[in-house]
């Protein structure tokens, strides 16, 4: 017995023949592998001359090809080679994008400042720096568990100085400014100016220590209400629930910017009496781990949160100029 070739035929042959094996047809085949028929045919007839047989059954009459024996013992094996090549190919790039994640971040915030102001601006900086995976862990807002954890950046809510105050070295993020907002359908956009309007609607209030500008009997002395008409706030705990609850129409809720400006962008909310805003007593502000070495990726992420910190919303900036 003379001695067998022992090359393989070119992949794109053994492709060509599995594709009009499993789909049928020359036409199929060369829409799905993107080629032409001609190109497809040419494969085959070079394959079946490479091996020495013929793999399909020519001039029947039935439109779908047909497999020879030898086509049949042919295609089994080329079908499982096919799939253990895709996968191969699969984990390969797979461990590639995971290599190419070669920084990880992660940062503690409380829950409001977490789901309102800073998980779409991660994503963004994701966007913008896919090398780098950021990880939000969260915490209360006085709580200092975050010391005990990996954390890279805390977000911290501090008021003013005293034990409550930013440390030395805190990178200040923004203060806040607090405003009437609600579900852009509760109220009539010619009404939104009117200090009436805070009369026909339940308030919403969040439960915050150490913060007048948030406490609806502050506000309802500013906007001169009389006191029979005032009412008892429908108080909810942490700013998200608040805003939850006036995008859904319950009431108006007093809101603190910057953590609602991406609900007003949305539309979800829409401030009212924009004039009146009042400056928080809190702000926010980044604290870096001083007892860890400051991983490489870290300076991008601070200096891109502290950008978007000091960039106001759409809607302040229209009541400024107003």
């Amino acid at each position: 017995m003379p001695d067998l070739p022992l090359r393989t035929p070119p992949l794109a042959a053994l492709r060509a023949f599995e594709a009009v094996a499993r789909l049928g047809s020359l036409s199929r085949a060369a829409v799905e592998l993107n080629v032409t028929k001609s190109a497809v045919s040419h494969q085959l007839r070079s394959l079946e001359a490479d091996l020495g047989a013929a793999l399909l059954r020519r001039g029947g009459t039935l439109r779908r090809a047909q497999l020879t024996e030898a086509g049949e013992r042919l295609l089994s094996s080329v079908q499982q080679a096919l799939a253990l090549l895709e996968t191969a190919c699969r984990n390969v790039r797979a461990d590639a994008a995971r290599n190419r994640r070669t920084h990880t971040l992660n940062i503690s915030a409380n829950p409001s400042l977490a789901a309102l102001w800073l998980a779409p601006r991660i994503g963004r900086f994701i966007e913008l720096h896919p090398g780098i995976d950021v990880q939000v862990h969260l915490h209360a807002s006085q709580d200092p568990a975050w010391k005990a954890q990996d954390i890279d950046l805390a977000f911290l809510h501090v008021r003013g100085s005293g034990p409550r105050g930013p440390e030395p070295g805190d990178i200040p993020l923004f203060t806040e400014t607090v405003v009437p907002v609600c579900s852009a359908a509760l109220v009539a956009p010619a009404e939104r100016d009117d200090p009436r309007v805070f009369l026909r609607h339940r308030w919403l209030e969040e439960k915050h220590i150490e913060s007048p500008e948030t406490d609806w009997r502050t506000w309802a002395a500013r906007l001169g209400l009389a006191p029979e008409a005032r009412q008892e706030p429908l108080v909810f705990s942490g700013l998200s629930t608040v805003v939850a609850a006036a995008a859904a129409g319950v009431g108006i809720a007093l809101g603190r910017a910057p953590l609602i400006d991406e609900e007003i962008a949305s539309g979800r909310l829409t401030p009212l009496a924009p004039r009146l805003r009042m400056p928080g007593s809190w702000g926010y502000v980044m604290r870096v781990r001083a007892d860890r070495p400051m991983r490489p990726a870290l300076p991008a992420l601070v200096e891109f949160l502290a950008e978007e910190g000091r960039s106001p919303g759409a809607w302040q900036v229209e009541t400024e100029t107003a």
